[in-house]
């Protein structure tokens, strides 16, 4: 299992330390996704790999103590299912909305099988931008060109790995990376995979998500 704080989150911690009142909105809302690969968590995420069809939650957020006084960021909030589906991942965002780029991988997309290929084709290449990162799985990529709804990526960004496991059906959803803000609700604070829950229409998940600085 991983839980990271990612590394646009650092630069979000370092920006909340610029007094009471600082521009860098406190990423407490919550969001929770379906990882359907069972993917683990790292650092260079810029997104979710897949974000379930709920609504963001405001969480509420409070400093705590683990091991020295105040050491401890902590946000609790409450999920409630619409469907029947599996959860596996959660996340903290300073945006209630989702991102504005999210698409799927085509089949037949040049990515697929391998990680060298600088062509991915999409649903709707209106969705994206040039010079926006986006997350394929464990991988961060950049968009250097879009043509119609193929897109000319630069692999392995952020200091993510670039892979060969693309598939068709993918979610590929924008991020901003540390100094990067062009995705729209697209900046990820903490981001963890957890064992799958299945869940019926209604049921509810309550998180308590800390991050213990140190």
């Amino acid at each position: 299992m991983g839980a990271v704080v990612t590394a646009k989150g650092r630069e979000i911690i370092a920006g909340r330390m610029r007094g009471s009142s600082p521009t860098q909105a406190e990423p407490l809302n919550l969001a929770w996704g379906n990882n359907p690969a069972g993917l683990t968590a790292a650092v260079p995420d810029v997104g979710l790999f897949k974000e379930a069809t709920e609504a963001r939650v405001a969480g509420t957020s409070s400093v705590v103590t683990t091991t020295t006084p105040n050491d401890t960021y902590q946000v609790v909030g409450t999920f409630t299912s619409g469907s029947t589906q599996s959860i596996a991942e959660v996340a903290l965002s300073d945006s209630a909305s989702k991102p504005t780029a999210v698409d799927t991988v085509q089949g037949g997309s040049g990515v697929i099988g391998s990680n060298s290929s600088t062509n991915l084709v999409v649903a709707n290449g209106a969705n994206f931008s040039v010079n926006q990162y986006i997350q394929i799985r464990t991988e961060i990529l950049k968009i250097t060109a879009i043509s119609t709804n193929t897109l000319t990526v630069t692999r392995a960004q952020n200091g993510s790995t670039a892979i060969s496991t693309i598939a068709s059906s993918d979610t590929v959803t924008g991020g901003n990376i540390p100094g990067v803000s062009n995705v729209t609700n697209g900046s990820l604070y903490f981001h963890a995979d957890h064992g799958a829950q299945n869940l019926a229409s209604g049921d509810q998940v309550s998180y308590t998500l800390t991050v213990k600085h140190t």
